[in-house]
């Protein structure tokens, strides 16, 4: 607003219709024009607000929804909520006495909340490896966020001959945290699959994050990568990057993220155990292997 307020003081800011009377203020005729235009500001600052909010924040969210983690932080992660809403005001499951657990699930419930995430669907364009491996590792992760480069960079690759045996396979799953550019990066990601180019897409928006290239993440810089990544049809992508299914499923993922108490990007549910943050190669190789048979 202080743009605005120094506007008024210039005689060609182009507001003349602000003029005034003897006795001060506004003319008494102009006083509903200029009412009626501060209520429609203070509307779509509202509106702008509450967007942000529910997308997370802006690009400029703070560091702490990215993390890192050690194999104590795994032990020690609280279980997640069952019946939670999403981030915040969350209310604990309570008895017939109307009274609050202090424990709102054992590990035995925790553990099976944790399973039924994984969802082994067959068509799932998202997901790698055979239906009934052993374990399924679900990762949430946002394209913009350098700690899911990092891992994908220095420890996915470690889980192929995993995947190429059988044993596990992995569900990716939107959550994005950093705003409006990180839907924008799913959505790309998304159009590219459509085109059979999913993974080579994901590759390349972590491996530039990884190597700090600081991209726009505009239509440009969206179509570069498609072009890179080889997506054949570069319209029929432009045109997959507005699909309104698309982003219900990106946001759906998200408050499915949420419901589970997962705020931080990445996070990864290993089987049964939940994963807040960036395990080093070694440490989830460690932990993949203890779910093993």
């Amino acid at each position: 607003m202080p743009r605005e307020a120094g506007r008024r003081d210039r005689p060609d800011a182009g507001l003349a219709f602000v003029t005034s009377d003897p006795r001060g203020g506004a003319a008494p005729s102009n006083r509903g024009l200029v009412t009626a235009i501060s209520i429609l500001i203070v509307a779509v600052i509202a509106l702008a607000i509450g967007l942000v909010l529910a997308l997370g924040g802006d690009d400029g969210a703070p560091e702490a929804s990215e993390s890192t983690a050690t194999l104590d932080q795994v032990s020690s992660a609280a279980p997640p909520p069952a019946d939670s809403p999403g981030q915040g005001g969350a209310q604990p499951p309570r008895d017939g006495t109307g009274r609050a657990p202090s424990d709102p699930l054992d590990a035995e419930s925790s553990q099976e909340l944790l399973l039924q995430q994984a969802t082994r669907d067959p068509n799932d364009p998202y997901a790698r490896g055979d239906v009934d491996a052993e374990i399924v590792i679900v990762q949430y992760a946002d394209y913009r966020c350098w700690y899911c480069a990092q891992w994908h960079v220095e420890v996915s690759q470690a889980l192929e001959p995993y995947i190429e045996s059988g044993q596990v396979r992995i569900e990716y799953r939107d959550h994005p945290v950093r705003g409006d550019a990180s839907v924008y990066a799913a959505l790309a990601a998304r159009a590219a699959g459509e085109q059979e180019r999913f993974w080579e897409y994901r590759d390349a928006l972590y491996e530039d994050v990884y190597d700090e290239a600081n991209p726009a993440y505009d239509g440009a810089y969206l179509e570069d990568v498609a072009e890179r990544v080889g997506v054949p049809d570069i319209d029929a992508f432009r045109a997959a990057m507005t699909s309104a299914d698309s982003l219900a499923e990106i946001m759906t993922s998200r408050e499915q993220a949420l419901a589970l108490g997962v705020t931080g990007t990445p996070t990864f549910i290993v089987h049964d155990t939940l994963v807040p943050g960036a395990l080093p190669e070694e440490q989830f190789l460690e932990l993949v292997e203890s779910r093993l048979a």
